[in-house]
């Protein structure tokens, strides 16, 4: 009984982020369907270019967009292999998990300021970690090489074009958008699968208030007890293979617990580092291109926890105690407009495939 009460605890806890995250994978996979079906690789240079212009215009997209980490890796797989530039990619990566305004409106509402200020503005230096890493270890036009390279490899492997959009002939418009969103969910539904049931599972049977007292066990190491702090909170993101908004009752707990607010925001941006995505990053960017932006957004958020800790950690306002309805309602409005979404494309298709 153990053991089944166990199993059914956890799908039932993968279904539930499934259905937090649902809204961010729907418009993920269709932003990433409309951008390779749509937008010309000369759009996505004019926007999303190797210049400062195209990584504020990344971030500027990522704040208003996806608040799903997975949802933002299927849009940013779109954006990269239709020629936006590798940095502008991870700028949008990174805002649309940690600047987006409905992430960060959640977590002012349920945790305070301080976290909604450590959230948009430590992912701000993340970015900017990222960017300057990417700008120092590559040499001029090497990124467009490798992606120029890494692109048309990737559509031999497939067997079509990604290129505007011409899948299976001479299709268009939304029929095309409907079967390149299709044809990104069957490639990466393993990854999709396998991090939902370890979310679930992990959120099932780790007891909570074990974690806590792993977590102050940890930040009592003498000298060292803040930066493995830093680590912990980024190796226990991993762990827990949670996307963005699963995040926010984890982060609302380890906050009541007594957790410093760097350690447990260096958790909340640690979801890009989940195995799943990091899977995802590989079928979607050259490997050493994966492997840099992994170490610089390691850097890059334990830089911008210690940073929000000397800033904010101890000023004024602590956590707060709203109800998390309001983020159960923010879910379930949002899903049914994605769903709206996923219906309104499935109608805009079915009148020309009964023509054909």
């Amino acid at each position: 009984m153990a053991v089944a009460h166990a199993v059914v605890a956890g799908v039932l806890q993968a279904a539930a982020f499934f259905w937090d995250s649902l809204f961010g994978l729907i418009f993920g996979f269709l932003v990433s369907a409309i951008v390779q079906v749509m937008l010309t690789p000369a759009t996505m240079h004019r926007y999303l270019g190797p210049n400062l212009k195209g990584m504020l215009y990344g971030t500027g997209f990522g704040i208003i967009s996806s608040a799903c980490s997975y949802g933002a890796a299927a849009a940013a797989r779109g954006f990269y292999r239709n020629g936006a530039d590798a940095r502008a990619v991870f700028a949008f990566l990174i805002s649309s998990t940690n600047m987006n305004l409905a992430i960060v409106i959640l977590f002012w509402s349920l945790l305070g300021w301080r976290f909604a200020f450590a959230e948009f503005f430590g992912g701000a230096i993340i970015i900017a970690v990222v960017i300057l890493g990417f700008t120092l270890f590559f040499r001029n036009n090497e990124l467009a090489r490798m992606q120029g390279s890494f692109t048309e490899l990737r559509k031999a492997e497939l067997g079509h074009s990604c290129a505007h959009g011409t899948h299976g002939g001479a299709r268009r418009g939304w029929d095309a958008v409907a079967a390149t969103a299709i044809a990104d969910v069957r490639m990466l539904r393993t990854e999709l699968i396998v991090g939902y049931l370890i979310a679930g599972y992990a959120a099932a049977l780790v007891p909570s208030s074990w974690l806590a007292a792993a977590l102050h066990a940890v930040g009592s190491v003498p000298f060292a007890g803040y930066f493995l702090l830093l680590v912990v909170g980024l190796l226990l993101a991993v762990a827990t293979f949670i996307c963005s908004m699963g995040n926010v009752p984890i982060a609302r707990f380890l906050a009541n617990a007594g957790i410093p607010l760097g350690a447990n925001t260096t958790f909340i941006y640690g979801d890009l580092l989940i195995l799943p995505l990091i899977a995802i990053y590989r079928k979607s960017f050259p490997t050493r291109v994966t492997w840099t932006f992994v170490a610089l957004f390691v850097a890059g958020a334990m830089l911008a926890g210690a940073i929000m800790e000397r800033l904010i950690g101890s000023a004024f306002g602590g956590v707060a105690m709203a109800s998390m309805a309001i983020n159960d309602r923010f879910t379930l409005f949002s899903n049914i407009i994605a769903i709206a979404a996923v219906i309104a494309v499935t109608l805009a298709v079915l009148p020309r495939k009964r023509i054909a």
